[in-house]
């Protein structure tokens, strides 16, 4: 054995490494294999729980709205003005003749769908983010509205005497992620939609 690892060491050493390569391959590709599963499960189940919503919300009635959980009603009712807008040729048209308060609980919908401040105002338009600001007024969230109001003037297209400040979009971002916050939007927009209901059903 050692006399033929002797001579043959060059073609050894090229097996091991292959077995090694060949290894590290199947090693990965397991990985992904987990990846893709756990990736496709994550749509399969979000997918789900947007049927199961629509369901329920869309078109809204009076006594869904009053009857339903106050972490829910937003992204229901906000769902049912999602669809109009993805179904219309003209979005912005569509977008253009909801009513202010159905304005108001579409964008603090994607607010919260886009899960941070700098994706939001950065990948939004200015129907949305000259929106936003009014929207968190009309819901009485007056301790965070100064500065989604900066915010706004920060990423307004026809405002060029300021400029982005990403340490204060940074500080702004660590603020809305925090749990509290977005718990509290979603009850007082609740609490916004039953009190506007006539906007919102049938929607």
């Amino acid at each position: 054995m050692m006399d033929w690892l002797r001579q043959y060491w060059p073609y050894a050493l090229v097996l091991l490494v292959l077995c090694v390569l060949t290894g590290f391959l199947f090693k990965k590709a397991a990985q992904a294999y987990r990846k893709h599963q756990k990736d496709f499960h994550s749509r399969e189940a979000e997918m789900r729980r947007l049927r199961a919503l629509k369901d329920r919300y869309v078109p809204l009635r009076e006594e869904t709205a009053q009857s339903a959980p106050d972490d829910e009603l937003l992204e229901g009712t906000a769902l049912g003005l999602q669809l109009q807008i993805q179904k219309a040729e003209n979005p912005k048209q569509v977008f253009a003749s909801f009513s202010e308060e159905q304005t108001y609980i579409y964008a603090l919908d994607v607010f919260l769908s886009d899960q941070t401040a700098a994706v939001f105002f950065k990948e939004n338009g200015p129907e949305l983010i000259g929106t936003i600001a009014p929207a968190f007024a009309a819901l009485e969230l007056t301790e965070f509205s100064d500065v989604i109001e900066k915010l706004a003037v920060m990423f307004d297209e026809n405002d060029e005497t300021t400029s982005v400040d990403n340490r204060f979009l940074e500080e702004a971002d660590r603020v809305f992620s925090e749990g509290a916050l977005l718990t509290k939007i979603k009850l007082q927009g609740a609490n916004y939609i039953r009190e506007h209901l006539q906007s919102f059903l049938g929607k």
